[in-house]
């Protein structure tokens, strides 16, 4: 499957919808708090819901179905103005005669100081579940490292983007409680509750039930791991060549300086075999070098630092 990350999350998200009536309410009642809007006209009041693909408000009309009988219309409109100018918004609006039993089914307007959560959401896990997968599917994203077109990001992050500071708190509180250690922040009017962590995300997607992308999202970081791992070790044996090198570069320099000044013939015999052999294999490392000449490479370093010393005494 082709597309972002989220998009195949909210893809596979719409396989794992809620059947139990309870659980859907709390689903609808996620969906409510992420995208759901009251629209008053004359005398009639519609709960309306703005989702971001038609696929998304066919899912949710199905379960919308489930608890009032009536018949649902998805509505498109191109957005001409704006952050999302160009882009298209899918709505569904709950019928005026369901309208209030939709209303009071999600506590989406509870009474002012109540909890923003539905009763259900706290006290059960499954409604809980079922309530966050609604949040998500209205206002939830998640971006992985990734170089598709789009979404070219270095880190991992997962958010819902919620327009009460009150029920931000209150989700994040939620998320704690199944062990997810939720951050709270601001971008703008809207209240974030987001996670930077890869483990915390895992667990966020695991909560969704998105075992596919759990897997997906494991397997990144697998891969980005073991790349991260094999470049540590390439930088760090690039930086002990270049030390290497730069140590050789002084150490011929020395030997250069003193055959050009009194020759190499000053030396004893085992600094002279030293400086030669020095010389001729520029590229060497210390431990080859030793090798080669049959010493300890702390008996190679002594020699080397001798011969160092006769140079800095030359004038």
């Amino acid at each position: 499957m082709s597309g972002t990350f989220k998009e195949k999350a909210v893809g596979e998200l719409l396989t794992v919808l809620p059947s139990d009536r309870r659980e859907i309410e709390a689903f609808v009642a996620g969906v409510a708090r992420a995208a759901g809007s009251l629209h008053l006209s004359n005398r009639h009041r519609n709960l309306v819901f703005t989702l971001s693909s038609y696929g998304e408000c066919l899912a949710l009309v199905d379960l919308l179905k489930k608890l009032y009988p009536a018949e649902f219309e998805v509505s498109a409109e191109h957005i001409r103005s704006g952050v999302r100018k160009g882009s298209t918004e899918y709505t569904v609006a709950v019928p005026t005669g369901f309208t209030a039993q939709a209303l009071a089914d999600t506590g989406m307007f509870g009474e002012e100081g109540s909890e923003p959560l539905p009763e259900s959401v706290i006290t059960e896990r499954g409604a809980a579940e079922a309530f966050l997968k609604g949040l998500f599917l209205g206002c939830g994203s998640v971006y992985v490292p990734s170089a598709a077109e789009g979404e070219k990001r270095d880190g991992y992050h997962f958010e819902f983007a919620l327009d009460s500071e009150p029920l931000a708190d209150s989700v994040a509180a939620l998320l704690r409680s199944f062990g997810i250690n939720a951050k709270l922040s601001e971008r703008g009017a809207a209240s974030l509750v987001y996670l930077k962590d890869k483990e915390e995300i895992l667990r966020m997607l695991a909560l969704l039930g998105l075992a596919d992308c759990v897997l997906s999202l494991k397997s990144l970081i697998d891969e980005r791991e073991t790349a991260n791992s094999i470049n540590r070790v390439t930088i760090c044996e690039t930086a002990n060549l270049d030390k290497s090198l730069t140590a050789a570069s002084a150490q011929v320099a020395a030997i250069t300086k003193i055959r050009d000044t009194v020759g190499l013939s000053v030396l004893s015999p085992a600094l002279r075999a030293t400086a030669e052999a020095r010389v001729d294999n520029k590229l060497l490392t210390l431990a080859e070098l030793a090798e080669m000449l049959g010493v300890t490479k702390s008996c190679l370093n002594h020699r080397l630092r001798k011969i160092k010393e006769i140079a800095d005494g030359l004038q």
